[in-house]
């Protein structure tokens, strides 16, 4: 599938100014967040933020608070209106069930109320004052005080839906800044641009009393922010950067803290009054706690005064964090509901959540910073552009182009891996609206032809023309007479859409309005400014009075809805949300923030409205998306990411939805904190959706099971945690068969020495990497065949990796469905053009933030290094010295209101450099860090520590060069081993002859490895041994310091002589040669002596091979590339007191048959590997040659070769097992240090 992975799109958002919580009255948890364009964004609180509308703002308008109002009291004056008590309290439940109120106030002078279903004005009235800097409404949801720029506070009556203005208070000498009510709503504190907190009284308008700041410089202290605590005490805010806690009955200061390195904007509190947060333009998060007796507040009983003994409260500085990268502006905190969140914004553009109380261990979650249901975005599929709305102007791109795949390099192509692109995006437009308000949405047709958008006021559609020479001009038109004067019936005062799409063949446009009503227009003559309204669905009004008025429309076929009992608060609050036609162009759906969903015809009167989601009363439970897959089925994710499916044609939800719908969902994808904000579909895949929210996309089969419900589901961690366990049980598997085989070989050699009664002179061989006995009773078949056994006994590899991968969420045993990957984020849209090619669109955070405004610069000191920045506020105000500080420990820092681990140890770590710096002794009780690479000296200065630092950094570099000498010696041997895999492999060539020299070091420690390995052997066999061949042999050389004597022969026994029981085992013809055998140790490098001894590779052969297959097996196992038919086999047996008797095989000879019979008889037989030669002048230098004879000095040549005797210096010898007696270890010396090369191997 090929994706068009866009970041080219230039969304530039709007600064968070304002946050406010409703209040906790209202049937759904709503949450305001107020830009700087005057937009506002309503998000229901659900465990989460769930995105639900966006009010659109006024062009170049402004917002600086927000204020929400909820009356559920009557006031004195309904009080008298009722007689009765029933009376009052069915007015009082009427009260109950209204909506909640939002008003809004800016730079503009302007007080707006919102009709919250319809997203226009309700009312709007003057502020009498100027700019409104701040707004507050008072406990009892009656009145609305706002501060002005002229410096009055003014009250407004918000009693029975009204925005009435009711008096002023008196003027203070600058603007307010900051307004807050107490509890009893009897006094109102402000906070002006004097640096002055006041407090006034509501009953007479006049102030109570003035609490001054300080000033910073010339520049008077403005105080940005107030709150009022539930036990009255009062916090201010200001522009030096200090939090400062108000005694509200003696009016001064309790407790000023620096919380930020600059101006305080926002402060918060919880419900209890225990907890307070600040932010502002050092964008840090500051939590103050409140202590009564050492604990925190809200963990002390109602009896704590009594265990305390009255002791004072004291606010303490509790924890820091820093979720924004620039001014917080606004802080909002709810304790009324289930998940107590802490919500941030401001200029960085992004609602920031967490939870309050782990505050400030929980980790934050960052919604996008575009809205991300409502869409800003959409795709003509046919024309293959992009069409993007921000406030009043569109932009228009056309994508770009890539290289077609072949079919056989698109199986070999990696997922992600780029495209050759030929030709890039294009910016086609940029088209600014003239509208009063924001756009509320936009459509682009299929073919790019059509463009339509709206305001509050109503859409326009407009026509796109390209160049025919292919170039970026394009000229666009409006279309007069779009859209019909009866889209709406005339006592709809709402035109505004805020839905609008194009069917796929470009024939009708469906326009969802703010008033409820769903009206299909035909386009098909937009050449000829030809429009018609088809007809008008009304399902989503249900209310009586409206049901009742679309029943009277007769203009154009009306389709009223159902007349239901629904709530003013809900009805009040009731908007279309998502809206999607069908590419069949026979079904439009709808759903509505009180979770409706209709799906009605185009071409027809029927109207289905499906069964809720969720129980109504709980309302808990609505689409965020809607779309159309293949047969018209209906997809609708919802705000708990469920997945419900609806067969639009059937009128019933589909199988795989009634079972798996709402439940048996995977718990990674129904746990994540956003929801779906889209769904696409590929005609290449009919069963087949991609669901996107902001940080993932997810492939979901509509014909398979989800899966487990602790699947994993990132297709890329999947696949890493498949690899990380098989390797490791490869790795496990491998490491118990070693184990296992090694157990079995050694249970098999004590049986075997058992059997035998002797172990000394027993000879061994390799057989499939385990050490067996040459000389077992059984051939060798059935030793391999044990030991496969072996190897096959364990535990079942493969189930293990099944339940392995199991129980990390992959069960191999069904297919993975709900594939996930997050490798894009921050989506804005996805969809596709064609059949797998899709498009994605995302605004990545670090476009965004290369527009936006500097940020405050903090200092590279603080925490990180010395003690500084809040620390050193904190010190000064506890009057902490030198003397003091040397001895803080993590209690100390704890009491001074560090609560967070992590900069206690960043203090104490600091404090101990400052010590080191000092030259002040670290005692036992001083806190080390763990990363000092030192111990704890207790006389230790800086020059010792500069010593051993010295000191170290000498080591470092020595341990570096022996690690370079290890790894070019390791990178040798492996570029040996290359070559030798190369030439014997791959080209089949033999290896070439080593060359040595006599001073190589390789040879010198060859000969002292031989040395060690001869006195081991003297010692090994300095028992007695079977002197029953004693006749067969000739007497043993005589060894003399710096020379060898050479070898008796000896002779051939014919049938008739006697040889005590031996000569059959001799074949005619044969040579018997007493030769020493010299064990050797391959080693590398220099420090031969200090390592261990390289095993071997085993290779397979069985008792009954004869010679001719053994011997190009033993060239092979050590590495000797040279034909076999140069080298001959040779067996040494024979007692050490009289020497050994060395023999050739023949090639059709058996050797084991042959060892197992000369073991038996005790005579400890041994196998040599010898190099032909014809030179016969060679073997003349110690002795003569006889063709037969016998006689001492003498070496025996037969018919078959000649043998090299061992001084000379070319001889080459290679035995597969070498037990030696001390005369052979000594000719070997000597003849070592004559120059003689040999090439033997041992087996470890």
């Amino acid at each position: 599938m090929q994706v068009h992975r866009c970041r080219f799109t230039d969304y530039v958002p709007q600064a968070i100014n304002a946050i406010e919580y409703a209040p906790a009255t209202g049937r759904r948890p709503y949450v305001a967040v107020g830009r700087a364009n005057g937009d506002i964004e309503l998000w229901c609180v659900k465990e989460k933020l769930v995105y639900e509308k966006t009010i659109p703002g006024i062009v170049n308008g402004s917002l600086e608070s927000l204020a929400w109002a909820h009356q559920t009291e009557l006031t004195p004056d309904d009080l008298e209106l009722f007689d009765t008590e029933k009376e009052r309290e069915q007015a009082k439940r009427r009260l109950m069930d209204r909506a909640p109120r939002l008003f809004s106030a800016g730079l503009n002078a302007v007080i707006v109320e919102w009709d919250l279903a319809r997203l226009v004005p309700k009312a709007a009235v003057d502020s009498y004052g100027g700019a409104v800097w701040c707004m507050a409404t008072n406990h009892a949801q009656t009145q609305l005080a706002i501060g002005t720029e002229d410096g009055h506070i003014r009250i407004f009556d918000i009693t029975d839906d009204k925005l009435v203005y009711q008096r002023c208070f008196d003027k203070s000498k600058t603007r307010i800044l900051s307004v807050a009510w107490t509890h009893d709503d009897e006094s109102i504190v402000t906070g002006s641009a004097d640096g002055c907190v006041r407090i006034w009284s509501v009953g007479t308008g006049r102030m109570a009393a003035r609490m001054t700041l300080p000033r910073e410089g010339r520049d008077p202290t403005l105080v940005w922010a107030i709150t009022v605590l539930k036990s009255g005490t009062i916090v201010s805010g200001d522009s030096r950067g200090h939090v400062v806690f108000w005694d509200h009955v003696m009016h001064v200061v309790q407790q000023d803290f620096r919380a930020l390195g600059a101006d305080v904007l926002c402060l918060v509190a919880d419900a209890d009054g225990h907890t307070v947060f600040a932010s502002g333009v050092d964008p840090k998060v500051t939590q103050f706690k409140l202590f009564i007796g050492g604990k925190p507040a809200g963990s002390t009983g109602s009896d704590s005064r009594k265990k305390t003994g009255g002791r004072a409260k004291k606010w303490q500085l509790a924890g820091i964090r820093r979720y924004h990268t620039h001014d917080v502006r606004a802080l909002a905190v709810s304790s009324h509901l289930k998940r107590d969140l802490l919500i941030s914004g401001g200029v960085d553009t992004q609602v920031t959540s967490c939870e309050s109380r782990p505050f400030p261990n929980e980790n934050p979650y960052r919604q996008p910073c575009f809205p991300p249901l409502n869409g800003v975005v959409s795709v003509a599929t046919a024309g293959k552009l992009i069409l993007q709305r921000q406030a009043n102007v569109l932009k228009l791109w056309e994508l770009g182009k890539a290289e077609p795949i072949s079919h056989a390099l698109g199986g070999q192509m990696e997922s992600g891996q780029g495209l050759q692109i030929y030709e890039r995006q294009r910016d086609l437009l940029r088209m600014e609206l003239k509208t009063k308000t924001n756009l509320m949405s936009s459509s682009i047709s299929p073919s790019g032809r059509l463009i339509a958008a709206s305001d509050a006021e109503g859409p326009k559609l407009f026509s796109v023309v390209r160049a025919e020479d292919g170039s970026e001009s394009v000229r666009v038109r409006r279309i007069r007479g779009f859209p019909p004067e009866n889209f709406v019936p005339e006592y709809s005062e709402n035109r505004g859409a805020l839905h609008i799409q194009f069917t796929s063949d470009e024939a009708k446009v469906v326009i969802a309005t703010a008033d409820g009503f769903v009206s299909v227009i035909d386009i098909s003559g937009w050449q000829q400014n030809v429009f018609a309204t088809i007809r008008r669905h009304c399902q989503h009004r249900n209310t009586r009075g409206e049901v009742e008025a679309d029943a009277g429309c007769s203009d154009v076929p009306t389709h009223p809805g159902d007349a239901k009992n629904i709530l003013p608060a809900v009805a009040d609050m009731r908007t279309i949300t998502n809206m999607a036609v069908s590419d069949s162009g026979i079904f439009v759906a709808t759903s509505d923030s009180a979770g409706y969903v209709v799906v009605a015809g185009l071409d027809n009167k029927g109207a289905t409205v499906l069964p809720p989601l969720a129980p109504r009363k709980q309302q808990d439970e609505w689409p965020t998306a809607l779309a159309f897959a293949a047969g018209d089925q209906l997809i609708l994710p919802t705000n708990m990411n469920h997945l419900f499916v609806w067969d639009a044609p059937k009128r019933m939800f589909t199988k795989w939805s009634r079972a798996f719908g709402s439940s048996n969902i995977p718990k990674t994808y129904s746990r994540m904190l956003s929801c779906v904000s889209g769904v696409a579909v590929n005609p290449a895949e009919p069963n087949c959706i991609y669901v996107y929210a902001t940080n993932h996309i997810t492939r979901i089969d509509l014909t398979l099971a989800p899966g487990s419900h602790s699947a994993v589901l990132n297709i890329h961690k999947r696949k890493q945690i498949e690899q990380d366990i098989i390797a490791k049980v490869v790795e496990e598997k491998e490491r118990e068969t070693s184990e296992r085989l090694s157990e079995w070989s050694q249970s098999k050699r004590k049986k075997k020495q058992h059997m035998n009664g002797s172990t000394d002179s027993s000879a061994r061989m390799d057989v499939d990497g385990d050490t067996a006995s040459a000389a077992d009773s059984e051939d060798m078949d059935s030793i391999i065949s044990e030991s496969a056994s072996v190897r096959s006994q364990g535990k079942d590899w493969e189930g293990t990796i099944v339940a392995r991968l199991r129980e990390a969420g992959i069960n191999v045993a069904e297919p993975h469905n709900f594939r996930m990957t997050e490798r894009y984020q921050n989506l804005m849209h996805a969809s596709f053009v064609d059949a797998n090619t899709m498009v994605v669109l995302e605004r990545p955070w670090t476009d965004v933030s290369s527009v936006l405004p500097a940020a405050f610069h903090r200092h590279k000191s603080g925490w990180s290094q010395s003690p500084s920045g809040i620390v050193t506020e904190l010190f000064a105000e506890n009057s902490i010295d030198g003397e003091v500080l040397i001895n803080l420990d993590h209690e100390s820092l704890k009491d001074l209101g560090i609560r967070a681990l992590g900069k206690r140890l960043l203090v104490l770590k600091s404090i101990y450099f400052l010590k080191l710096q000092h030259d002040i002794p670290i005692t036992t009780d001083s806190y080390v860090p763990q990363t000092v690479d030192v111990e704890p000296d207790y006389t230790h200065s800086s020059s010792n520590q500069r010593k051993h630092k010295r000191q170290t950094e000498e080591n470092i570099s020595r341990l570096m060069e022996d690690i370079s000498t290890l790894s070019s010696e390791v990178t040798m041997i492996r570029n040996d081993m290359q070559r030798m895999y190369r030439l014997t492999v791959l080209e089949n060539k033999p290896l070439p002859a080593p060359q040595r020299l006599a001073s190589d070091p390789f040879v010198n420690s060859m000969h002292i490895a031989r040395k060690i390995q001869s006195d081991f052997d003297q010692r090994r066999d300095g028992k007695g041994k079977n002197q029953a061949l004693a006749g067969m042999s000739a007497a043993p050389s005589a060894s003399h310091h710096g020379s060898t004597t050479p070898v008796s022969a000896a002779h051939s026994p014919g049938p008739g002589s006697s040889g005590g029981g031996m000569s059959s085992l001799l074949l005619p013809g044969s040579q018997m040669v007493q030769t020493p055998v010299t064990p050797h140790i391959r080693v590398y490098g220099d420090n031969a002596l200090q390592r261990e001894n390289e095993a071997y590779k085993s290779f397979r052969i069985s008792a009954d091979d004869p010679c001719s297959v053994i011997l190009p097996q033993a060239l092979k196992k050590y590495h000797i590339n040279d034909s076999w038919q140069h080298y001959t086999l040779c067996i040494q047996f024979g007692s050490s007191g009289k020497g050994k008797v060395e023999r050739m095989l023949a090639m059709d000879e058996k050797p084991l048959h042959l060892f197992q019979q000369l073991k038996d008889a005790g005579e400890s037989p041994v196998f040599v590997l010898k190099k032909k030669t014809t030179d016969s002048t060679l073997g003349a230098k110690n002795g003569t040659v006889n063709n037969g004879g016998t006689g001492a000095g003498s070496v025996s040549n037969g018919s078959r070769s000649s043998l090299f005797s061992l001084e000379q210096t070319n001889a080459s010898t290679s035995s597969l097992e070498a037990p030696a007696n001390k005369s052979n270890s000594s000719a070997v010396a000597s003849n070592s240090a004559a120059g003689s090369s040999t090439n033997e191997f041992e087996k470890v």
